[in-house]
Protein backbone atom coordinates (compact mmCIF):
# COMPACT_ATOMS: atom_id res chain seq x y z
CA UNK A 1 0.00 0.00 0.00
CA UNK A 2 1.44 3.48 -0.91
CA UNK A 3 1.87 6.16 1.54
CA UNK A 4 -1.16 9.00 0.74
CA UNK A 5 -0.22 12.65 1.55
CA UNK A 6 -3.13 14.40 3.74
CA UNK A 7 -4.94 15.73 0.32
CA UNK A 8 -5.29 12.27 -0.98
CA UNK A 9 -6.79 10.79 2.38
CA UNK A 10 -10.62 10.35 3.21
CA UNK A 11 -12.33 12.55 6.15
CA UNK A 12 -13.09 10.71 8.48
CA UNK A 13 -16.84 11.06 10.73
CA UNK A 14 -16.56 10.11 14.39
CA UNK A 15 -19.27 10.99 16.43
CA UNK A 16 -20.88 13.90 13.59
CA UNK A 17 -17.26 15.80 14.17
CA UNK A 18 -15.61 15.44 10.53
CA UNK A 19 -11.92 14.96 11.13
CA UNK A 20 -9.92 15.67 7.40
CA UNK A 21 -6.49 15.31 6.98
CA UNK A 22 -3.95 17.94 6.81
CA UNK A 23 -0.27 18.26 6.00
CA UNK A 24 2.42 19.76 7.73
CA UNK A 25 2.96 22.66 5.34
CA UNK A 26 -0.81 23.57 5.68
CA UNK A 27 -0.45 23.70 9.33
CA UNK A 28 3.02 25.33 9.46
CA UNK A 29 1.61 28.24 6.86
CA UNK A 30 -2.08 28.97 8.67
CA UNK A 31 0.58 29.58 12.37
CA UNK A 32 2.39 32.16 10.16
CA UNK A 33 -0.81 33.77 8.94
CA UNK A 34 -2.41 33.92 12.46
CA UNK A 35 0.72 34.86 14.13
CA UNK A 36 1.21 37.68 11.42
CA UNK A 37 -2.32 38.74 11.83
CA UNK A 38 -2.10 39.18 15.41
CA UNK A 39 1.27 41.40 15.49
CA UNK A 40 -0.16 43.66 12.98
CA UNK A 41 -3.36 43.96 14.68
CA UNK A 42 -1.53 44.75 17.96
CA UNK A 43 0.77 47.16 16.58
CA UNK A 44 -2.04 49.30 14.85
CA UNK A 45 -4.52 49.06 17.86
CA UNK A 46 -1.69 50.73 20.21
CA UNK A 47 -0.22 53.47 18.45
CA UNK A 48 2.82 54.77 20.91
CA UNK A 49 1.22 55.78 24.19
CA UNK A 50 1.97 59.40 25.24
CA UNK A 51 4.48 59.53 27.86
CA UNK A 52 3.49 61.34 30.81
CA UNK A 53 5.97 62.92 33.50
CA UNK A 54 5.13 61.49 36.85
CA UNK A 55 6.09 63.47 40.07
CA UNK A 56 8.09 66.75 40.81
CA UNK A 57 11.83 64.51 40.30
CA UNK A 58 10.48 64.07 36.91
CA UNK A 59 9.27 67.29 36.02
CA UNK A 60 12.15 69.29 37.53
CA UNK A 61 14.25 66.41 35.26
CA UNK A 62 12.29 67.45 32.28
CA UNK A 63 12.45 71.70 32.68
CA UNK A 64 16.27 71.33 34.09
CA UNK A 65 15.91 72.78 37.51
CA UNK A 66 15.52 71.89 40.59
CA UNK A 67 12.75 69.77 42.81
CA UNK A 68 11.86 73.14 44.57
CA UNK A 69 11.83 75.26 41.83
CA UNK A 70 9.98 72.54 39.87
CA UNK A 71 7.12 72.65 42.91
CA UNK A 72 7.29 76.27 42.99
CA UNK A 73 6.39 76.41 39.07
CA UNK A 74 3.22 73.82 39.52
CA UNK A 75 1.96 75.25 42.71
CA UNK A 76 1.95 79.05 40.87
CA UNK A 77 -0.20 77.46 38.13
CA UNK A 78 1.32 77.83 35.55
CA UNK A 79 1.48 74.59 33.92
CA UNK A 80 -1.90 72.15 33.99
CA UNK A 81 -1.64 68.74 35.95
CA UNK A 82 -3.35 65.86 37.17
CA UNK A 83 -3.35 65.08 40.61
CA UNK A 84 -4.44 61.88 42.09
CA UNK A 85 -4.01 61.37 45.65
CA UNK A 86 -0.37 62.05 46.10
CA UNK A 87 0.70 61.00 42.19
CA UNK A 88 0.86 64.17 40.05
CA UNK A 89 1.07 63.65 35.92
CA UNK A 90 1.89 66.50 33.94
CA UNK A 91 2.05 66.29 29.96
CA UNK A 92 5.38 67.19 28.72
CA UNK A 93 3.44 68.84 25.51
CA UNK A 94 0.89 70.66 27.39
CA UNK A 95 3.39 71.73 30.14
CA UNK A 96 5.67 73.71 26.86
CA UNK A 97 3.03 75.40 25.40
CA UNK A 98 2.31 76.32 29.04
CA UNK A 99 5.82 77.79 29.10
CA UNK A 100 5.49 79.11 26.34
CA UNK A 101 2.46 81.05 26.95
CA UNK A 102 3.39 82.40 30.10
CA UNK A 103 7.30 83.34 28.48
CA UNK A 104 5.12 85.48 25.51
CA UNK A 105 3.21 87.22 28.43
CA UNK A 106 6.04 88.80 30.12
Amino acid sequence: MKNMNAKEQPTVNIGGTVYAPIDIDEIREMIHIAVESAVKKNTRSSPTQKKFIKGIHELAKFLNVSPSKAQEIKNSGIIPYTQNGRIVLFDPDRVIEALEKNKARR
